[in-house]
């Protein structure tokens, strides 16, 4: 025979049972995954993730700058021929549009002369001032981020360069120099890009973030 106790609750002295039990471990287990997985999706930003590679404070910067430097001669003689250009690729397109039903070939070829030059080599200094502070602030934020964005901004560039050298200096009259100097751009730039990925400079920036598929459908 049990006694009550002494004020008259046996809930206050009650064991539980081995199911209540089971049942708080099981909810203890999945609190715990839950977080484990939050953890592992989303985390958290080192207190200090120490120095940043050379390959991403100097190497990376001084191939922009060299990129940079070329495509500014580029853009310079782009705006001080501006007019001759216009003439040449005028000139050039004029042909192509003659079988052309419905249009004056004139009028298209020396419209699209008249904006392109000028709006692709804005397009380049623009695009070029842009990449800069994308590039260093990978390193000022610790931003993995920042380095996708600099990355495809890049790449935009590196895909243009070389019909903008195609359009406005692939002329007998237009020195082969230039050519060069707008590849030198290019390649410096593609060079910078690949020093943002480069084993050190990845093992320095913070984890990726992206969502896996897998974890979505288990969530």
């Amino acid at each position: 025979m049990t006694l009550p106790a002494p004020h008259g609750d046996d809930d206050d002295d009650r064991l539980p049972t081995q199911a209540e039990l089971d049942a708080e471990d099981l909810a203890e287990l999945a609190r715990t995954s839950r977080d484990a997985d939050l953890a592992a999706r989303y985390p958290r930003r080192p207190a200090d993730p120490g120095p940043p590679p050379a390959a991403l404070v100097r190497d990376a910067v001084w191939a922009w700058y060299l990129s940079a430097v070329a495509a500014l001669v580029c853009v310079i003689f782009g705006f001080a021929t501006l007019g001759a250009t216009r003439a040449r690729l005028q000139a050039r397109l004029e042909p192509q549009m003659e079988g052309v039903k419905q249009i004056d070939a004139h009028a298209q070829a020396s419209s699209m002369a008249h904006f392109w030059p000028l709006a692709l080599l804005i397009g380049w200094l623009i695009a070029m001032a842009l990449s800069y502070p994308l590039l260093v602030n990978i390193a000022k934020h610790h931003s993995r981020n920042l380095r996708s964005i600099y990355a495809a901004l890049s790449v935009v560039i590196i895909l243009f360069v070389p019909l903008i050298s195609d359009l406005l200096f692939k002329y007998p009259e237009v020195s082969p120099v230039i050519r060069v100097l707008a590849w030198v751009s290019v390649g410096a730039l593609l060079l910078s890009v690949l020093m943002t990925f480069r084993r050190a400079a990845g093992a320095w920036l913070p984890s990726s973030t992206r969502i896996k598929p897998g974890r979505v459908r288990r969530g």
